[in-house]
């Protein structure tokens, strides 16, 4: 008996899965649908399962170990569409998408905790830990939600904007933001993509979109101890770089 296929959507390309566990479909939930292709573009070997267990809890369940690993596989399929996936909680504010990045466990949800306790009617959540980041024709790049929301599931299926500014979070004892070079963001943001390329094909697509992100949009490192006030300079950033776009002045958006 074949394996049902199933696909899911990311930033309007079809990325169809056979699941070597059927029920690893609901990680996916409200995002999936059986496929009518019996054709696979992504599929887990058990060879890779095991390589992904040991990044996991001892008790992780086989299938979610699988809807792990498929990030990666995920991310690398959509280089070909000039997209791939990215680590960072990313929500929009007004009209405009932001990303706050950095290393887990550095302060992106108390970031975002910060922002919507604060200013809850301003922001509307993407995705709390995985987005796809999509080179557009334009120039732009766009954010896009995913099923991989993060350990508070915090998202909003189909939603999506422009990129408008990338925060770079970092641990320290006071508060500073300043801007980052794309020279001193290149190395960081490497590590950010959740993609090892495994071709030549693959390096070039993701060096590409790289340096689109780069080009396209500014980045800020922000050296904090996660309180109100290092949101509020987030937040005045923000709306500092959206006076530049809306009053036409930086046409990089």
């Amino acid at each position: 008996m074949r394996n049902r296929v199933f696909e899911v959507e990311y930033a309007g390309h079809r990325v169809r899965y056979s699941f070597l566990f059927p029920t690893c479909r609901f990680y996916f939930r409200n995002y999936i649908n059986v496929s009518e292709s019996d054709e696979f573009d992504v599929r887990i070997t058990p060879d890779l399962l095991e390589l992904g267990r040991p990044l996991l809890p001892p008790d992780a369940l086989e299938p979610y170990i699988e809807y792990r690993v498929l990030i990666s596989e995920t991310a690398r399929e959509l280089l070909k569409y000039g997209c791939s996936i990215f680590h960072a909680c990313a929500f929009v504010y007004k009209g405009y998408a932001w990303l706050l990045t950095g290393p887990s466990g550095i302060g992106k949800t108390t970031q975002f905790f910060n922002w919507q306790r604060m200013h809850s009617n301003e922001i509307d959540m993407i995705t709390g830990d995985m987005p796809v980041l999509e080179s557009g024709n334009d120039g732009r790049i766009f954010v896009h939600s995913t099923s991989w929301c993060g350990k508070e599931n915090l998202g909003k299926r189909g939603l999506h904007a422009p990129l408008a500014g990338i925060v770079l979070l970092e641990q320290g004892s006071e508060n500073t933001l300043s801007p980052l070079s794309p020279h001193d963001a290149v190395f960081p943001f490497f590590r950010q993509f959740m993609v090892q390329p495994e071709t030549e094909e693959q390096c070039i697509a993701l060096a590409s979109l790289m340096d689109r992100l780069l080009s396209a949009v500014p980045v800020w490192k922000l050296t904090n101890i996660g309180d109100n006030i290092s949101t509020e300079m987030i937040r005045e950033t923000f709306n500092k770089r959206i006076l530049e776009l809306d009053g036409g002045t930086d046409g990089t958006l």
